[in-house]
């Protein structure tokens, strides 16, 4: 009996030996996928912040289209242009406003008849054609922000200005309205704008801002380092 207990005991042991051995490699296989399953959930959140943090490194692809009869809005787009390194554009009229179609103490001007079409320049359908419009659309095709630039008339963006949003594809760009005006803000210019504008969902149209005259280079370049796009 004691043999047989001693044996039986011995069984036991190595019984419960292999049993542990058995347990202990089923855990570390666990273990091996946990940490497998970890290591590639960590590669992957790697490969897409990387590919994240590239996208927001990216140069921006940067146009300022402007408008200017006077020259003041003119001088806003090149520091504008310099300060992003952007491709400067001029908006230019089909017809070309002489010093007489901006007299606009004179009701028969023609910036005094193109106001007097309409409540709004919005509502109107004077649009005064852009000469180089292909030229414009190839520019902006191409671009990832634009920045349109424009003397302020009778508190709006003037009419020109319509016939390029109108007639340009906004769609999934950024754009930034800016004008120059000694005596109003940019007020509803911009929103006015971008409801006859060529754009789409993806579009982000931002608010903007006014410059009283031709700004220095100092203020320029401190707004453009405040917009977020």
């Amino acid at each position: 009996m004691g043999k047989e207990k001693k044996k039986e005991t011995a069984f036991t042991i190595v019984y419960k030996r292999t049993e542990r051995n058995g347990i202990m490699k089923t855990y570390r296989t666990k273990m091996l996928r946990l940490v497998s399953m970890a290591l590639a959930f960590a590669l992957v959140f790697s490969l897409a912040n990387v590919q994240n943090v590239e996208a927001k490194t990216k140069k921006k692809n940067i146009v300022v289209l402007y408008f200017s009869a006077t020259g003041t809005t003119r001088g806003a787009a090149k520091k504008i242009g310099k300060a992003t390194k952007g491709n400067v554009i001029e908006i230019k009229a089909k017809k070309p406003y002489t010093e007489e179609d901006l007299d606009y103490g004179d009701e028969n001007s023609r910036v005094s008849k193109e106001h007097a079409s309409a409540k709004t320049p919005a509502r109107s359908k004077v649009r005064p054609k852009i000469a180089n419009i292909t030229a414009i659309k190839k520019a902006v095709k191409k671009a990832d922000v634009v920045y349109i630039g424009y003397p302020i008339w009778w508190g709006e963006a003037p009419h020109i200005v319509y016939s390029l949003v109108e007639n340009v594809s906004l769609k999934k760009k950024t754009v930034i309205p800016f004008s120059t005006s000694i005596s109003s803000g940019l007020g509803s210019s911009g929103k006015h704008l971008k409801a006859k504008g060529q754009i789409s969902s993806k579009t982000k149209w931002m608010k903007g801002r006014n410059f009283y005259d031709v700004p220095s280079q100092k203020t320029v370049n401190k707004w453009v380092k405040s917009l977020k796009y």
